[in-house]
């Protein structure tokens, strides 16, 4: 968030302050979506261990919350992958910002185009991460043998 002040205040002095300034607030964006979407998902993943506690006392909460277990499973396996793809997404959005805040206002600076390119080609590298996290499907993934508790239940 300090690029955005020192774009807003010093913004001459970059090659194209308006795209770098953009690409930092839509990181921003993303990095704090990211923290939210993660946050919610958590609610959706527990174990036996967790429902005892919830429902001490209340067998039919208890039941309902057991026999709902697999389909909140797969919504926080959903989800929980929405927030890794956002959290990329921001990541490769930042790198991207960098990338547009080395580049010199002229030619000349060499070291800078260097550090541009650098920053410029990992973007490219996450972009390309994003894109097989966003097509990576979970059905393909292998099935573990043990339950998040250790196999216990």
């Amino acid at each position: 968030m300090t690029l955005v002040g020192v774009i807003i205040v010093e913004g001459e002095h970059f090659r194209w302050a308006e795209v770098t300034l953009l690409l930092v607030v839509t990181a921003a964006i993303a990095l704090i979506m990211s923290i939210q979407i993660g946050a919610d998902a958590r609610k959706y993943l527990y174990n036996l261990d967790t429902i005892k506690a919830w429902y001490p006392d209340d067998q039919a909460k208890f039941t309902r919350a057991w026999s709902e277990r697999s389909t909140h499973f797969n919504t926080w396996k959903t989800r929980i992958r929405r927030a890794v793809v956002a959290f990329n997404t921001g990541t490769m959005l930042l790198i991207l910002a960098v990338s547009s805040a080395l580049l010199p206002r002229d030619n000349d600076a060499f070291v800078r185009w260097i550090a541009a390119g650098l920053a410029l080609a990992s973007a490219v590298v996450e972009a390309w991460w994003v894109r097989h996290l966003f097509h990576e499907a979970f059905d393909e993934a292998e099935e573990k043998p043990r339950s998040l508790d250790g196999g216990r239940n």
